[in-house]
């Protein structure tokens, strides 16, 4: 969907926008002087609704999700994943050349096993709670004698049936609270997808590199373009709009976290701005279709810092700080106005 004005009106729109410039307008406010400050990247962002700190929120997501869930618990909002989770002690150790693992402290709940990469993964897990699409074992695969792995889940060790099954049973109850939600948070991680080809479902994740040789005709890999992927989005909103809240808002962005490795022939730098950039034109071309989707520049607030500030040592996740500043201008947009309104 293109944007279109008259003359007119694109002047009288550049003229009355303080932050147009790259290299002018007033000092402070020009793209060159924020960009270069040392600092964390401000942005002046203009939502297109607020939010009502009573409204109950669900989030999505990749790992950048978990980050933004912390900040909005501690900040007192009614954030419905709150509670949810999978015993630590099931998460794999983290391993840094694959990105995969990670987990709470032993004899904690953790959120991660919740962690979406891929919209078309989104869009099975939203399938299942939504419209009660099932799955031969819930979507379970034994690898070897009752060890099984969830592809919907992320981070999981290889588990018995019993336990592979209750946990899966914790995770589609979580994902089932977008039912009481008013608002949908949603961060777009990556177009990288395996699939199951004997179910023709999405994974989450793959089973790792070992699996993967010795079963090469059950998992491919697939790395959705910008009409898949928008049409999957699409499909999302449609179906969340119908089976919860007829008037549910959602707020999109893209994960700033990268690709942990490429499945392509490519520079994991290269392959990952490819992945990022199709998102976010998917989550642009959202924003302009619909009243009731806004975007957030998370990716942009990120991106933009000096690295050195945005990314723990591994380059790969996003330091607390730099999520808290995300998150701080995340409230300045939807809740400080509409808290300043209903105070006067």
């Amino acid at each position: 969907m293109r944007i279109e004005y008259d003359a007119g009106t694109a002047l009288s729109i550049m003229r009355g926008n303080p932050v147009r410039g790259w290299t002018s307008g007033k000092p402070e406010r020009m793209a060159k002087d924020r960009l270069t400050t040392g600092s964390f990247l401000s942005v002046d962002h203009k939502p297109k609704f607020q939010i009502e700190p009573s409204w109950p929120i669900f989030t999505m997501g990749s790992c950048f999700a978990r980050g933004v869930e912390n900040v909005l618990i501690s900040r007192g909002l009614l954030l419905l994943l709150n509670g949810h989770g999978v015993p630590a002690e099931h998460f794999e150790t983290w391993n840094e050349e694959t990105g995969r693992g990670g987990g709470a402290a032993r004899g904690e709940l953790s959120r991660g096993a919740l962690n979406k990469y891929s919209v078309r993964s989104m869009a099975h897990e939203l399938k299942r709670v939504l419209m009660n699409e099932s799955y031969p074992e819930e979507g379970l695969i034994e690898l070897a004698p009752n060890q099984w792995f969830d592809p919907h889940a992320s981070g999981l060790k290889l588990l018995d049936k019993e336990t592979a099954l209750a946990n899966r049973r914790k995770l589609t109850a979580a994902t089932a609270q977008i039912k009481q939600a008013r608002i949908c948070f949603f961060t777009l991680g990556l177009t990288e997808t395996w699939l199951d080809s004997e179910t023709g479902l999405a994974m989450n994740t793959h089973p790792g590199p070992v699996w993967l040789s010795r079963m090469p005709e059950r998992f491919r890999f697939v790395d959705y373009g910008y009409e898949a992927t928008l049409s999957d989005m699409l499909s999302i909103l449609t179906m969340i709009r119908q089976h919860c809240h007829p008037e549910m808002r959602f707020i999109v962005t893209v994960s700033p976290v990268p690709l942990g490795a490429t499945f392509k022939d490519a520079d994991v730098i290269v392959a990952n701005s490819a992945s990022k950039s199709v998102l976010r034109a998917v989550a642009e071309e959202l924003y302009r279709r619909f009243d009731f989707v806004d975007y957030f520049p998370s990716y942009e607030i990120v991106l933009n810092s000096p690295r050195t500030l945005a990314f723990e040592e591994d380059q790969l996740h996003i330091a607390r700080d730099m999520v808290a500043t995300v998150m701080g201008t995340f409230e300045r947009s939807y809740l400080d106005a509409g808290r300043q309104a209903n105070a006067a």
